[in-house]
């Protein structure tokens, strides 16, 4: 059965080139905003043209060139200016230094331009006034002048900034767009990790993801359908050696019971031995037995249904498991039990049996007279559980194995 929703697919492609476009397109929309505002400032008288200068010089040529005395203020704004004589000395301005020395070389006809400056040399009677000035865009304002960077510079910060901006606001924009479009793919790896295979796919909407997510899905049915198939062999095998233990218990039973009674008949000694033997193991025979039915049920997956126990009762079926056992193999049984908590919430038969199971362990591997520890103590509402024995434990090749079924 098909569980991917359909759904609308573009190529990856395309997905990355729609946010390419939305770059380019903001971009565009932040240069064409910057030009209106430039010229909306032009047009207001915030800020003069680049040529401004210039033709406040052009105009102010003649008047300067026929004036008895060039005095500040008849120099045009945004001009700087130097009087020279004829030698190249300089009588009067605020030019001064290696500024002079520029204007002269203007004056001398070197450069009318020289790096950002342009100059208007005006002849005078025995002497020369020069006029400095810049051809690029100034702000009316003296105090704007002052602290601000030219507006030229202003507008292309500004589109730095601005394009800055716009990219990192698209990249997290398509960060989180990439991120919704690939967590269907996280959310089927994690579930199809877990070994969750019950879930209905929802596509992503970009070609090649949801070509990924389709073949997830067939493997995911593929992997469900091989889990089903390998519990229901599993679960007939538990039931066959769970019906062969049943089975082989009632011979058994009856085997250990002729033993008994023939150990009550007059026997000679060897045949006493003998019959013991037989009753020995036909004991230790159903005890693996019983293991294994234990073993099976397990498998199948006992429902865990933990409840209130009273302490004192559960205990006591402890202890009388541990010198029932121990009986049997001529064992010593060693009980302590210190605790305060009058209840204790577990599974009862559960717990009983993994009790069971190592005291049998214990009892199994400990030789004849020797002795078996089962203590219970508790601290801070919590119990221990301690089972030791006399016997010679588990050799370090065993405790690899220890987890494993019938070792």
């Amino acid at each position: 059965m098909e569980r991917i929703k359909r759904k609308a697919k573009i190529p990856l492609s395309l997905f990355y080139l729609k946010y390419f476009a939305y770059i380019f397109a903001f971009l565009c929309l932040l240069a064409i905003s910057l030009l209106i505002l430039f010229n909306a400032l032009m047009n207001h008288k915030v800020v003069y043209p680049a040529d401004y200068a210039q033709k406040k010089a052009h105009g102010a040529y003649h008047e300067i060139q026929m004036a008895e005395k060039v005095t500040a203020d008849r120099i045009p704004e945004l001009c700087d200016y130097a009087i020279f004589d004829s030698e190249g000395n300089v009588k009067s301005g605020n030019l001064r230094g290696n500024a002079a020395q520029k204007a002269w070389d203007a004056v001398r006809g070197k450069k009318a331009t020289i790096r950002k400056y342009s100059y208007t040399v005006i002849p005078r009677q025995a002497e020369y006034c020069v006029l400095r000035y810049t051809l690029s865009p100034q702000y009316r304002s003296p105090f704007l002048r002052k602290i601000l960077v030219p507006p030229q510079m202003l507008i292309l910060l500004s589109a730095i900034l601005g394009m800055f901006f716009i990219i990192i606001l698209i990249a997290v924009r398509f960060g989180k767009a990439l991120n919704k479009r690939l967590a269907t793919l996280t959310f089927v790896i994690n579930k199809v990790e877990q070994q969750e295979l019950d879930f209905e796919i929802s596509v992503s909407g970009i070609k090649e993801v949801d070509a990924v997510l389709h073949s997830m899905d067939h493997m995911r049915r593929a992997l469900k359908d091989s889990l089903e198939r390998q519990w229901e062999v599993e679960q007939g095998k538990n039931r066959q050696m769970s019906a062969l233990a049943h089975d082989l218990k009632t011979p058994l039973t009856l085997v250990r019971g002729n033993a008994e009674l023939l150990l009550e008949s007059e026997l000679s000694e060897t045949q006493k031995k003998y019959t013991e033997y037989i009753e020995k193991s036909a004991l230790q025979m159903q005890n693996y037995v019983q293991t294994l039915i234990e073993v099976t049920k397990s498998w199948q997956g006992d429902p865990f249904r933990p409840q209130k126990n009273a302490c004192a009762s559960l205990f006591q079926e402890m202890e009388l498991q541990l010198r029932g056992l121990c009986a049997v193999r001529h064992l010593t049984p060693v009980w302590e039990c210190h605790y305060t908590t009058n209840e204790i919430l577990v599974d009862h038969d559960l717990f009983i049996r993994a009790i069971v199971n190592i005291l049998s362990n214990a009892t199994e591997r400990t030789p004849p007279g020797g002795r078996v520890f089962l203590s219970v103590s508790e601290e801070n509402h919590v119990f221990r559980v301690t089972i030791t024995d006399t016997g010679s434990g588990f050799s370090p090749e065993a405790l690899k194995h220890g987890k494993e079924p019938f070792y």
